[in-house]
């Protein structure tokens, strides 16, 4: 894989060189939102676009010499070429354009804000509507030859597939096999005979099976043991190759099977009693027992021999006074009409039109034991398509036939207009083989004969996917295509499309839309990083995806994908400069990029094998690297010569008992390292050796690896609290898959809040030095907080090895991450059920204490920005704002205030704007909550 990710746009990171302005208006702007489609830039049309240029081309002090306007200017000259919007509305765009304000927008600017806002929307359009597809799975298939046809049985929640040899397999809904029979037929040796299609019957729990043997069979489905012939529909004029059911929703016993034969006939069988018998059976002989199947001649239906049943035909399809082959057959009882297509271009699809008894939308009601209503065709209606049709699909609800076409086009039609198409879809390069609407989606799948899926909107008549490459590969095959989208039993979509090739069955499943929630990475997010010098803010998921946004509007600035390949991310974090990002993995990598999406080094943690990294940090004249063993791994600034780089020793060796889970620098040249068992060490990164050992609260009974190795295997789910205890920018929790992480996370809400419940109990998530409180250690206030499982924060003196508070921040919670700004004066807390809290720790422990405080500081605030574990906790100051950003395994990212204000989801389709707080607005705000409720 190239190391170069690809970017999503082309823009590059823009500098602030200006702090917002802070005297706008204090009315916020998360608290209204203007619909996408009333938005100003929505509204402006290309003509609009275009006179805009061409006045900003003008000679200017801005990019290239061209024209630049301030915010009042901007105002103007929009109102005098635009005439769409308000002032207010012009003035609103310019802040969002000038991100940086600098207090002017030029054309560059303007076209740059203009082309993310369409880059977005178009990212949104084609989430919403582009199916999202899990892997293709191929599975493990009986068959021997060429599978004829794959469909889904009702009663039994199976899905069953036929093969031209007689080989029925039977799938689960878990696509395991669940029972594979033989069929065959005694009119013929089995090596002579095939099975061309077959059809569920599923109001009766029967299947029909049509052979070469020009006959149908139908098979009873009851029993889970045989698998027995009931009927067989013998001596027909010619072979069939394709059959249709239909049965009456209001009527059990009304049912009609159709079928397509070799000779272009569409043959049709009525049923009057199909919940009864599908043939009345004669009475056995005396002392004969009755024969389970009972053979029924196609001449005894026509002589009125079975009263139950009533046959009529009609010839659809023909060339040169020669009957063609017909493909498939449809009955639609919208339209009361059997529609059938074959390859030739004359008549290649006919639609034989019923004699209508009742109107379109009324069903015939059969009398029991009355003579079927025998319907003649009225008249037929054929389409001239060149070349033919291989398949084709109706859908009722938009009364469209869409056609798969053996000259490569798909074409919809209306079915009372023959004369030319409603839409033609150009696009497949080989023959189409089958097509097939997704009716809830309103888009349709076809699939051509070189292996190329496409969806369609059909509204549209656009394509709107193109799947190619992924298919088995080799030799021309036959392939049937079948798409699922009934409901389970949960009433949960199934969306499942399987795709056959000769004997080989395949299946992939569409992921699951989540329509009522903003998502800003596809996959649980790692961690997210907000970066002062670019004023962005810069997030990653478990799959490796890196986007970069604007934290003034919330706006996505570019996307780089795979920075690990197909290994899980853990952790992020940046240089002192901010100009650099480290990413770490799984696969015992940390990878250095820039913010284009370039990676510089690949630094070697574990020589060459797997390892979970759980903490980058970088110092001024090394990067040392935590998570997976007892010892810090060190990179020296002088082995960054080549791509890959190798570690270096590091010169205090191993002082901790159990594995190092996170760390913390102040600068000169102090370290902390926290570790599994609850022991702190901290070191002098100069001499790199460790001066002291905080362990006040480290498990006094110490476990061998080797036994809490043995622990982690008898119970799997018990490491997940570990994983947990990630720190915010590094992430141990993405160490365990998301399979195994609710287990884990039901285990670490059993604590309470006690010091003692498990192994895991004393392990260190997250350290940070308070930076503010540099000078005080010396007097003996806290200058260190360490927090981890059951909720526990614990605020220390490292100078001194002194404990001086200790308290639970999130009861019943498991383990917790933290952060906390730059003058530390809040600490924020988050836990494993998405809930953060705000904790003002201005005055807390700031001086020497005889006992260690059990009172927490005062809480600020709560709120809950997810509904799943948080991982990364970051804080950031802008327009005299205190920022709180959090991500989450729920694939978000949320940006809130200290004061528990949501300014939004970066994902979102609105974009907010970041004004100054106003404390007397939200007591307006809750003073009115509080009158309502009143």
């Amino acid at each position: 894989m190239s190391e170069t990710a690809r970017m999503s746009t082309n823009s590059s990171p823009t500098r602030s060189t200006k702090d917002m302005d802070s005297s706008k208006s204090p009315e916020r702007q998360e608290r209204r939102a203007i619909p996408q489609d009333q938005k100003l830039e929505n509204r402006l049309n290309m003509k609009d676009l275009e006179s805009l240029q061409g006045n900003f081309m003008m000679e200017g002090e801005g990019y290239d010499n061209r024209l630049s306007l301030n915010k009042a200017q901007f105002c103007e000259a929009l109102s005098l070429l635009l005439r769409k919007g308000s002032r207010e509305e012009y003035a609103e765009l310019f802040d969002k354009i000038d991100v940086t304000r600098e207090g002017t927008v030029d054309w560059d600017k303007f076209a740059s804000h203009m082309l993310l806002e369409f880059y977005e929307r178009d990212d949104r359009v084609k989430s919403t509507q582009v199916p999202q597809w899990r892997d293709l799975k191929s599975l493990p298939s009986p068959h021997k030859d060429v599978i004829q046809r794959v469909a889904y049985f009702k009663n039994t929640h199976r899905y069953i597939a036929i093969s031209k040899e007689g080989t029925i397999s039977m799938w689960g809904m878990d696509l395991r096999s669940q029972r594979t029979i033989k069929t065959g037929t005694d009119s013929c040796k089995a090596r002579d005979l095939w099975v061309t299609h077959f059809v569920p019957l599923q109001n009766i729990n029967k299947i029909a099976l049509a052979f070469t043997s020009k006959e149908i069979a139908i098979y009873d489905l009851s029993s889970k043991i045989e698998f027995n012939c009931q009927y067989k529909v013998q001596d027909l004029p010619f072979t069939p190759l394709c059959l249709d059911y239909w049965s009456n929703p209001n009527n059990v016993n009304e049912s009609i099977l159709a079928w397509g034969d070799v000779g272009g006939f569409i043959n049709i069988l009525f049923f009057s009693s199909a919940n009864i018998a599908l043939f009345e059976r004669p009475p056995a002989p005396a002392g004969e027992k009755q024969e389970p199947c009972l053979n029924v001649r196609l001449a005894d239906i026509v002589g009125g021999r079975y009263k139950n049943a009533t046959y009529t035909k009609y010839e659809g399809h023909g060339e040169k006074a020669k009957g063609e082959w017909v493909r498939e057959v449809r009955y639609s009882h919208y339209l009361e009409c059997f529609i059938s297509c074959a390859t030739t271009t004359l008549n290649a699809v006919v639609i034989g039109w019923m004699e209508k008894h009742t109107s379109v939308n009324q069903n015939i009601e059969m009398i029991r034991d009355a003579q079927p209503v025998k319907k003649e065709i009225q008249r037929q209606s054929d389409f001239t398509i060149s070349q033919g049709v291989n398949s084709f699909d109706y859908y009722d609800r938009l009364n469209l036939i869409a056609t798969a076409g053996v000259n490569n086009h798909v074409c919809l039609w209306n079915p009372y207009v023959v004369s030319k198409p409603s839409g033609v879809l150009r696009g497949h390069m080989a023959s189409v083989v089958q097509v097939q609407f997704i009716t809830s989606r309103g888009q349709l799948i076809s699939f051509s004969k070189d292996k190329v899926l496409r969806v369609w909107d059909v509204q549209l008549q656009v394509c709107i996917q193109r799947l190619a490459g992924m298919f088995p590969k080799g030799p021309e095959v036959q392939s049937t295509l079948f798409f699922d989208e009934g409901k389970d039993r949960n009433g949960n979509d199934r969306n499942r499309l399987f795709i056959t090739f000769n004997y080989q069955l395949t299946a992939m499943d569409m992921k699951v839309e989540i329509r009522d929630r903003i998502m800003s990475h596809e996959k649980p997010v790692v961690a997210a990083l907000y970066n002062n010098t670019y004023n962005q803010v810069v997030s990653v998921c478990q799959a490796g995806s890196i986007i970069v946004w604007l934290i003034d509007t919330g706006q996505k600035v570019k996307q780089f994908n795979s920075s690990h390949g197909n290994s899980e991310v853990t952790c992020i974090t940046q240089d002192p400069s901010e100009t650099r990002l480290y990413t770490g993995s799984t696969d015992g990598t940390v990878k250095v990029w820039d913010f284009n999406g370039h990676c510089y080094h690949s630094l070697e943690c574990s020589g060459g094998q797997p390892a979970d990294v759980g903490q980058i940090l970088v110092l001024k004249r090394s990067v040392l690297v935590l998570g997976w063993a007892k010892f810090v791994t060190v990179f020296r600034n002088s082995s960054f010569r080549d791509y890959h780089v190798q570690p270096s020793d590091w010169k205090g060796g191993q002082e901790h008992v159990e594995d190092i889970l996170c760390g913390s620098f102040q600068s000169p040249n102090v370290l902390a390292t926290g570790s599994y068992d609850g022991e702190v060490v901290i070191w002098n990164t100069n001499s790199e050796q460790a001066s002291r050992h905080l362990n006040q609260r480290a498990r006094k009974k110490n476990l061998t690896r080797g036994k809490s190795m043995m622990l982690k295997d008898k119970e799997p789910s018990q490491l997940a609290p570990v994983a947990e205890h990630s720190d915010g920018k590094s992430t141990v929790g993405s160490i365990m898959s998301t399979e195994v992480r609710p287990k884990s996370r039901a285990l670490s809400r059993v604590s309470q809040g006690s010091s003692d419940q498990s192994e895991f109990s004393m392990a260190v998530a997250k350290l940070l030095f308070l930076e503010s409180r540099k000078g005080n250690s010396a007097g003996g206030g806290a200058n260190l907080v360490s927090c981890g499982c059951n909720g526990w924060v614990r605020f220390w003196n490292s100078s001194k090895n002194v404990l001086l508070a200790e308290f639970v921040a999130h009861l019943h919670a498991g383990s917790i991450i933290m952060a906390t700004d730059k003058m530390n004066q809040y600490l924020v807390t988050g836990d494993v059920d998405g809930l953060v809290k705000v904790w003002d720790i201005a005055e807390y422990c700031t001086h020497h204490v005889d006992k260690p405080l059990q009172t927490p500081p005062p809480l600020k605030c709560q709120y809950q920005p997810h509904n799943d574990m948080i991982n990364s906790l970051d804080l950031c100051e802008r327009n005299d704002r205190s920022l709180v950003i959090s991500a989450s395994s729920d694939c978000r990212v949320a940006v809130w205030d200290v004061h528990g204000n949501k300014l939004g989801v970066f994902g979102q389709e609105e974009h907010w704007k970041i004004e100054p707080y106003d404390p007397t607005a939200e007591e307006e705000e809750e003073g009115y909550k509080t009158g309502c409720c009143s």
